[in-house]
C-alpha cells in the first residue's frame, strides 16, 4: 500500500512504514482529547472510495507533532481521505488535511507570517 500524506507529514510505501512514520507519531502526540466528529460525505465507485469531514477530527497536541510545542487548545483537522483498491486489497490512500487551518488553531498563522514578509524591490 502507498499512503500519500499531506505536506508536512509525508508519504509511505508499506503498511508497516505507515504505522512507523505516520500513525505512531500521530497517536503519540495527538491522543489526548482526540475526538472523531464524523463524516460529511462518503463515496465509492469502482475501485475508489473515500470520505471527508469538516472538521473530521478534533485533537490536542501533546507536543512534537509537526514540530509544534504542546498546546492546551484543541484543534480541528479538516480531512479528505480517498482510497484505491487493486486485486481486492487497499493499494493507495491519499489524505488531504487543511494543515494551514490546523496550525492556525495551534497558534501559528502561516499565511499571516508570510504576508508580513514583504519583499524589497
Amino acid at each position: 500500500m502507498i499512503w500519500w500524506g499531506p505536506a508536512g507529514i509525508g508519504a509511505t510505501f508499506t503498511i508497516s512504514r505507515y504505522v512507523q512514520q505516520h500513525a505512531g507519531p500521530f497517536r503519540a502526540a495527538l491522543n489526548e482529547g482526540y475526538r472523531f466528529n464524523g463524516h460529511l460525505c462518503r463515496l465509492a465507485e469502482g475501485n475508489f472510495g473515500g470520505f471527508f469531514g469538516w472538521a473530521n477530527l478534533t485533537v490536542s497536541n501533546a507536543g512534537g507533532y509537526m514540530g509544534m510545542t504542546a498546546s492546551p487548545n484543541p484543534a480541528d483537522m479538516r480531512v479528505v481521505d480517498i482510497y484505491r483498491a487493486q486485486d481486492g486489497k487497499l493499494s493507495e490512500n491519499w489524505v488531504f488535511i487543511d494543515i494551514l487551518h490546523y496550525l492556525n488553531m495551534q497558534g501559528l498563522d502561516v499565511l499571516g507570517r508570510m504576508a508580513s514578509l514583504q519583499s524589497v524591490d
